[in-house]
C-alpha cells in the first residue's frame, strides 16, 4: 500500500505515526498488552541471536528469504508478536517499526499485520570530506545511527585528500585527515547495523589538493595553470591528472594504501569535471580522437586498477553521458553514476538511455545545501523527487544521495536534514514523505516535540532564496553576497530590487520565534548563525559593508560551530572564503 493510502487508512483505524508507513498493513481488533518494553536487537550480530538461538517467550521470528532482501512481515496479535524477514537487514527493519509503534505507547502495541520493503536495493548517502570540513569520528558515528534510522544501507565519504597516505604528508598535513585506524572503526560501525562503506576516492578530476603541491605538479595535464571551459577563468593550481602511466601507477599506489581498510568489494573512482583534459598534455590525443574517446580509454584504465583488486568500479557519469553513444562502450563491469543537482535535471532521457543499454546504474541527486546558509529546501526536495522518480521508472540500481562542500563548506549541518530525511524514505518507499521530522529525529537523535521544532525552523530558513526572484544556480544569492569578492558583488546584486532584499530581511525576521523554540542551545545556535550569515549577506547587498567587530563577531560564533563537529584542518580555509569584503 502506498504511502498515501495508508495515511487514509489511519483515518477510519488509528495506527501511530511511523517514520516508513508500510506497503501493506490491515488494522486487527484489540492490543497487545506489554510490561515494560525489554531490549531489541539493534545490531546485524544481535538479530542472528535472535534467529538462530531463539527469540524471548511471546515472539515468533523466522527468516524466509523467497520474502526477498531486507523485506519482512510483522503480526501483532493480543498474545504475540510474530516476524518473518528475508534477511537480517529485514528484521532489523521490522524491529524499527516495532520500536515506532512502542513510541506512542510503550504499554500495548495495536494488533496489526503489515508487510514492507524497499523500493530501491541501494540507499546510500555521499558526504564529501575533502572541501574543508571533515567531521569528527563522534560525528561519524552518529551519522550512521541516523543513516541506520533512515534505512540508508551504504555511506560514501568522499575524498581527495583527506586520507592520511603513508608517504604523502605533503598533501594531507593540514587536513586533519582520516586514520586507516578511524576507517576501519566507521567501517565496523557501518557493518554492525548493515550498511556498506564504499571507498570514494578521487582518480583523474579534482585533484587541485594534490597537484598544487611541487611535488605531484608533474602528474598535471596543465602544469602551470588553466582556463576554466565555462568562466573563461585562468585557474593557477591544476586540477586533473593527465590521463598517463605514471598517474595510472600513482592511483594505484592510493588504492593500494586505502581499499584494505573497508570491507567493500566496490569502489567510487570519481572521474568527474577534468576540465583541462584536451589544454595541456594531452591537447594533442584530444584533437586527434575527442575528448570523449581520450576520456573513455583513460576511464578503462582506471576501472582495470580496481577490478585487478578484486572492486567493482563506480564512476561519475557526467563527462559519457555527454556523448550517449559512447555509453555502452564504458567498461561493462562499471556502475555509472548519474548526476545532476537542479531541479529539471534530464534524469529520465540519461536513465532511460542507460537502461536500454541494459547496464547497472546509480543515480544521484543532491541536498542542494552548499555554498548556502540555509539550504535551498524547494530545489532539493524537487531535485531528488526527480532522480528517484527516474530511478523507480528505469530500473536503476539505486540512489546516492550527495552532499557537498564547494567553497568552503559554509552550510549549518542540519540544513541537509530535509533533503536527507526526505530523499532516504523516498528511496525505501518509492513515496515522497509526508513528515519529515521523524526523520529529523533519527539524524539528531531528538525528542518528537524537538524535531518538530526543528523542522518548523528548518523548513522557514530553506525557503529564503525564493524571497528574491533572480535565478542562482547551484547556490544562493545571499552566500553570494556575503562571499563575493568586491569586484564581483555587482554581478550578483544586479537585477535585485530593493524591495526583494526588504523582503528577505523580513523573511528572516519571522525566523526568529521558530529558531527561539528549539530547545537544543548549540543546534539553536547552528541555525540561528546561519540566518545571520544569510542577513549579512543581505547587509552588504544593501551597499552596507560588515565593521570589523561584525565580522569578528561572526567568525568566532562560526569557529565554534564548526569545532562542534568537525575537526579543525580546513577551518582557516573556510573562514578566508566568508567574507569576500576582507579586501576592501
Amino acid at each position: 500500500m502506498e504511502a498515501a493510502a495508508y495515511h487514509l487508512l489511519k483515518m477510519s483505524a488509528p495506527v501511530p505515526d511511523l517514520l516508513f508507513p508500510p506497503r501493506e498493513i490491515t488494522r486487527g481488533e484489540g492490543r497487545l498488552a506489554l510490561a515494560t518494553p525489554r531490549h531489541l536487537p539493534g545490531t546485524l550480530a544481535e538479530a542472528t541471536t535472535w534467529l538462530e538461538v531463539g527469540a524471548p517467550a511471546g515472539w515468533s521470528v523466522r527468516l524466509d528469504p523467497r520474502l526477498g532482501a531486507e523485506h519482512y512481515r510483522l503480526v501483532i496479535s493480543t498474545t504475540t508478536i510474530d516476524v518473518t524477514a528475508g534477511d537480517a537487514a529485514g528484521f532489523l527493519f521490522a524491529l524499527q517499526t516495532l520500536r515506532g509503534l512502542w513510541a506512542e505507547d510503550s504499554s500495548s502495541l495495536p494488533c496489526l499485520t503489515l508487510a514492507d520493503g524497499p523500493a530501491l536495493p541501494v540507499r546510500g548517502f555521499m558526504l564529501d570530506v575533502s572541501r574543508g570540513k571533515v567531521p569528527t569520528m563522534g560525528e561519524l558515528l552518529r551519522l550512521v545511527e541516523g543513516l541506520h534510522a533512515l534505512r540508508a544501507n551504504q555511506l560514501q565519504l568522499y575524498v581527495e585528500h583527506t586520507f592520511a597516505w603513508p608517504g604523502h604528508e605533503d598533501a594531507w598535513r593540514e587536513a586533519s585527515p582520516l586514520t586507516a585506524a578511524q576507517v576501519r572503526a566507521l567501517d565496523d560501525a557501518c557493518a554492525a547495523v548493515g550498511i556498506e562503506l564504499v571507498p570514494n576516492l578521487n582518480t583523474f578530476g579534482h585533484m587541485e589538493r594534490w597537484l598544487r603541491h611541487p611535488r605531484y605538479r608533474a602528474l598535471a595535464e596543465c602544469p602551470e595553470g588553466w582556463i576554466h571551459p565555462l568562466t573563461g577563468q585562468f585557474k593557477e593550481f591544476p586540477g586533473t591528472l593527465r590521463p598517463d602511466q605514471a598517474s595510472l601507477d600513482f592511483v594505484d599506489a592510493l588504492l593500494a594504501d586505502y581499499l584494505p581498510c573497508f570491507r567493500s568489494r566496490q569502489v567510487n573512482l570519481g572521474g568527474d569535471e577534468p576540465w583541462e583534459l584536451g589544454q595541456g598534455w594531452s591537447k594533442q590525443a584530444v584533437a586527434e580522437r575527442g575528448k570523449h574517446r581520450v576520456y573513455l580509454d583513460h576511464l578503462r584504465k582506471l576501472c582495470a586498477l580496481s577490478t585487478a583488486r578484486d572492486h567493482t568500479p563506480q564512476f561519475w557519469g557526467d563527462i559519457l553521458l555527454e556523448d550517449l553513444a559512447l555509453a555502452q562502450e564504458a567498461p561493462a563491469e562499471a556502475v555509472p553514476v548519474v548526476w545532476g543537482y537542479d531541479a529539471g535535471h534530464p534524469f529520465d532521457a540519461q536513465c532511460g538511455r542507460l537502461r536500454e543499454l541494459g547496464r547497472r546504474y546509480l543515480v544521484a541527486p543532491g541536498t542542494s545545501t552548499w555554498q548556502s546558509f540555509t539550504g535551498r529546501l524547494d530545489n532539493g526536495l524537487t531535485n531528488q523527487d526527480e532522480a528517484i522518480a527516474a530511478a523507480l521508472r528505469h530500473g536503476a540500481r539505486g540512489v546516492l544521495l550527495t552532499s557537498w562542500g564547494d567553497n568552503g563548506n559554509h552550510q549549518p549541518w542540519p540544513t541537509n536534514w530535509p533533503a536527507m530525511a526526505a530523499g532516504l524514505t523516498q528511496a525505501w518507499s518509492g513515496q515522497p514523505s509526508v513528515d519529515l521530522s521523524l526523520g529529523y529525529a533519527a539524524l539528531g537523535a531528538l525528542e518528537r516535540a524537538e524535531a518538530t521544532a526543528v523542522s518548523a525552523a528548518l523548513v522557514h530558513l530553506g525557503r529564503l532564496d525564493g524571497q528574491i526572484a533572480k535565478a542562482n544556480r547551484n547556490k544562493s544569492l545571499t552566500w553570494d553576497f556575503l562571499t563575493a569578492k568586491p569586484e564581483a558583488l555587482a554581478k550578483f546584486t544586479e537585477g535585485v530590487d530593493a524591495e526583494e532584499l526588504g523582503r528577505a530581511w523580513a523573511y528572516l525576521d519571522e525566523a526568529a520565534p521558530l529558531l527561539a523554540a528549539i530547545a537544543s542551545d548549540d543546534l539553536r545556535e547552528e541555525l540561528t548563525l546561519g540566518a545571520d550569515l544569510a542577513r549579512a549577506g543581505l547587509q552588504r547587498a544593501q551597499g552596507t559593508s560588515l565593521s570589523r567587530r561584525e565580522r569578528g563577531s561572526l567568525t568566532e560564533r562560526y569557529q565554534a560551530a564548526w569545532l562542534r563537529r568537525a575537526r579543525p584542518g580546513g577551518l582557516d580555509e573556510s573562514v578566508g572564503l566568508l567574507f569576500g569584503e576582507q579586501a576592501e
